[in-house]
């Protein structure tokens, strides 16, 4: 169950019974568009590619900006932006310094996960559901567990902006192996590093 879908739940609920609820303050109200969107669109630009990476960045400027990695089969990562109020494509281009090594465990680890991205944010928001934190994705990577087996890191921005919980999802079973909350700065692409792997 997303996010969105709890929000709802809670306000109709709340309606049949009593006074309309307090408004709820909005988390990244500039950010209209999206993660899973973006991700639609990205993978719609690249044909035959797959998630690697998705992060909203310049969230303190007027014009935040969804950046994505996708890969193809063969393990090279191309960038997609897109206008994360608006959903416009911004650009599409490869990254330099590609090497053959690099590629093949992009692809390795890409064929490895069987869990879909917005399948490892819903299991990051299941496991918050006895206390919901009404956040918003930020930051969504795939990255190496200590077994060296895929893992969705997911990093979850609350109301209280200055916490972020980062979720560990395995991206072979879907099972929320560690889940961490974090103070990283005015800015949500500061969870960059503690989305990285090894």
């Amino acid at each position: 169950m997303s996010w969105p879908t709890l929000v709802l739940g809670a306000v109709l609920l709340a309606s049949c019974s009593g006074p309309p609820p307090a408004s709820r303050p909005e988390v990244l109200g500039q950010v209209e568009f999206s993660f899973d969107r973006a991700v639609r669109e990205a993978l719609d630009e690249v044909p035959r590619s797959k998630l690697f990476s998705v992060e909203v960045r310049q969230v303190s400027g007027p014009d935040p900006v969804w950046r994505t990695e996708v890969a193809t089969d063969d393990g090279t990562l191309h960038v997609v932006r897109i206008d994360a109020s608006l959903g416009r494509l911004l650009d599409t281009f490869e990254p330099p310094e590609q090497p053959p090594a690099r590629k093949a465990r992009t692809a390795a680890q890409v064929k490895a996960a069987k869990v879909l991205p917005e399948e490892a944010a819903e299991k990051a928001d299941a496991t918050a559901v006895e206390n919901p934190h009404y956040g918003k994705v930020t930051a969504l990577r795939l990255t190496r567990g200590k077994e060296d087996e895929p893992v969705w890191s997911v990093a979850v921005m609350t109301i209280r902006p200055e916490h972020t919980h980062i979720y560990q999802v395995d991206a072979v079973t879907g099972d929320v192996i560690d889940r961490r909350t974090t103070r990283p700065g005015p800015s949500p692409s500061a969870t960059a590093p503690l989305l990285e792997g090894r």
